[in-house]
């Protein structure tokens, strides 16, 4: 499941993804078009993805479904990764080199307080 997650009500700049096993065309494209609604709206977002499982989709292949599925990439200028699964921690990293405009962060599963308030 890929789903728009709940987040600060007040704060509509940062899109906040939570992953949680198997992910289907569906998902993306709801996904998408919440996040083309917020591009809409804002000149730069910011992504918080949370993953507690991935079925079926290695980490890579998450993020670079949704960084070619968004047209307007470079309008991210932070993306927050909370994951205890050390390959996602090493996806992040690697996406951190790739995309020179967007400051990422990976944090642990105890650390959502901190993740949140670092993306936002």
């Amino acid at each position: 499941m890929l789903r728009i997650a709940p987040f600060k009500p007040d704060v509509d700049y940062v899109v906040p993804i939570e992953i949680d096993g198997e992910i289907n065309a569906r998902d993306f494209s709801n996904v998408l078009s919440k996040m083309e609604e917020q591009l809409a709206k804002h000149d730069k977002l910011r992504l918080y993805i949370d993953i507690k499982s991935l079925g079926g989709m290695s980490a890579s292949t998450v993020f670079n479904e949704l960084k070619d599925a968004i047209k307007h990439w470079e309008r991210f200028d932070k993306l927050a990764v909370v994951s205890d699964v050390e390959g996602i921690r090493t996806a992040t990293t690697v996406i951190d080199k790739l995309s020179p405009n967007t400051e990422c962060e990976t944090f642990r599963s105890a650390d959502r307080d901190s993740a949140q308030a670092w993306v936002a």
